[in-house]
């Protein structure tokens, strides 16, 4: 069984895409179970993870709806302001559907690169956490000694960084990021999401360019805390679905069948609650 920890459904007449333009030639439809279906099928892909895609509550709640109605959809990542005085009660009332796994802020959009450590967050992390809910970190690489303050301060917390934290893979930059990785790394409550790699390459990748990053995940984080996703449909600015699996599949040929299980199913099963 596989689990795809990592996808994303929209509907552009909602709205609420502040990052959506019509320069994303690929993205700017709408996409639906109907398309992912039968890719997920191709692969023997049994569950996954909606993600959200836009910072409103609303689009939680359209997310939410999606899986209620879907098998494969196990679990959904949503959104709050955490900066929001109310923040309590929109995280009870996404939580009351049991679908809801956890939350993810936009940090990569947002300007204060020091926001994750602002005291105004604290109260609605902290009840996120005693809630049993997960911590999904969408961040880029200037963001990871401060995700390291944040990962200790909120050590309870369930917290996994999206799509390796985002390096710049197409200019080589490697080795700040292996090391704020590899610290990062070292925390029982921090987990990687082993995604979105071909995508800040583009459809021009190569095997050459992205294999120092992926196989440096594999070296600093045991298969316990590795998820497999494909970051669909952002994934087909770069490659089809079915070839980022084979390609994922390929760098861990090597691994034990309970390592391969790991990256790909249990992780994200425990992870997410699923």
């Amino acid at each position: 069984m596989y689990v795809d920890s990592h996808q994303h459904f929209w509907k552009l007449s909602r709205g609420d895409y502040s990052w959506m333009s019509n320069e994303y030639t690929a993205l700017f439809r709408d996409f639906s179970t109907d398309d992912l279906k039968p890719l997920i099928n191709q692969k023997n892909i049994s569950k996954t993870i909606i993600v959200q895609a836009a910072d409103t509550i609303s689009e939680s709640e359209f997310i939410l709806d999606i899986a209620s109605k879907t098998e494969f959809v196990t679990g959904v990542v949503g959104w709050v302001d955490f900066e929001n005085k109310n923040v309590k009660n929109d995280i009870d009332k996404l939580s009351d559907n049991s679908y809801l796994k956890g939350f993810r802020p936009m940090i990569h959009d947002i300007e204060d690169i020091n926001w994750m450590l602002k005291k105004e967050l604290e109260d609605g992390l902290e009840y996120i956490k005693n809630k049993n809910l997960t911590f999904d970190a969408l961040v880029r690489p200037q963001h990871l000694e401060n995700l390291l303050i944040f990962a200790k301060k909120y050590h309870n917390l369930p917290i996994v960084i999206d799509h390796i934290a985002k390096p710049k893979i197409i200019d080589g930059e490697i080795d700040k990021w292996k090391n704020d990785m590899k610290n990062l790394s070292e925390l029982e409550n921090v987990f990687c999401k082993y995604s979105g790699i071909l995508t800040e390459v583009g459809d021009n990748y190569t095997k050459e360019q992205i294999t120092p990053y992926i196989n440096f995940i594999f070296e600093i984080f045991d298969s316990k805390k590795i998820m497999w996703g494909s970051d669909w449909p952002v994934l087909t600015m770069a490659e089809k679905y079915k070839t980022w699996f084979d390609i994922a599949i390929e760098f861990v040929s090597s691994m034990t069948e309970d390592e391969k299980n790991n990256v790909f199913c249990n992780t994200a099963t425990k992870f997410y609650s699923l």
